[in-house]
């Protein structure tokens, strides 16, 4: 297999630029929020999640750039990949979507020098990533927990369910606010610091 099939030769190369551009006009949830919210927004909030728990600038670009490859792949819905992973796998086929966003991921991931960050650090990524979810549900969404079945994902089912973050909103008019250009502005911003800390770090340690 020659590579991803929106990258690579035919296809696009892997620019900071497009990525912080696509995740800003990239809604989450197929839309299905109380206001716009961007795939950059959600972004910089696990960038900040992390940053709170005390993760290295590494690892906070690691959160940053977790979905950054749905640029070039979108954001399918959930049930969506469910979908169309069950219709590919029957009869004994592949988990078609996963592959494919699987692919692109780890292409964007070695663009930017991520990959070995991500193996160590997936599942404290995960847990922001399911962090910033719990909060968006509590925030955006029309969900409600006596009328709607629990999310299995969050692990309401279980003992230690995921927690909403106590520290941040998401329905404020402040955030409302904010455009499309804003929102990708921030990321490209906050790419560009985490990347300048880290260089300076690996100096530092190069020069000892």
């Amino acid at each position: 297999m020659s590579g991803p099939a929106a990258l690579g030769a035919n296809g696009r190369t892997v620019a900071i630029e497009d990525i912080a551009h696509h995740l800003s006009l990239i809604n989450r949830f197929t839309g299905a929020t109380s206001r716009p919210y961007s795939v950059a927004e959600h972004s910089l909030l696990c960038c900040e999640i992390a940053a709170r728990a005390g993760a290295s600038p590494v690892v906070q670009l690691a959160a940053l750039m977790h979905d950054a490859h749905e640029a070039y792949v979108t954001d399918l819905s959930s049930p969506a990949k469910v979908a169309v992973n069950a219709y590919s796998m029957a009869g004994g086929g592949i988990p078609a979507w996963n592959l494919f966003e699987n692919e692109h991921a780890r292409a964007v991931r070695a663009h930017f020098g991520l990959l070995t960050v991500f193996a160590s650090h997936r599942a404290f990524i995960r847990e922001v990533d399911l962090q910033a979810l719990a909060t968006e549900r509590r925030d955006l969404m029309p969900y409600d927990a006596a009328k709607h079945s629990p999310w299995a994902v969050l692990s309401e089912e279980g003992p230690t369910p995921v927690p909403a973050l106590c520290w941040t909103r998401l329905d404020t008019p402040e955030r409302e606010a904010r455009t499309w250009r804003e929102w990708r502005d921030a990321f490209r911003g906050r790419f560009e610091e985490l990347r300048t800390e880290t260089a300076d770090k690996l100096k530092k340690v190069l020069a000892c």
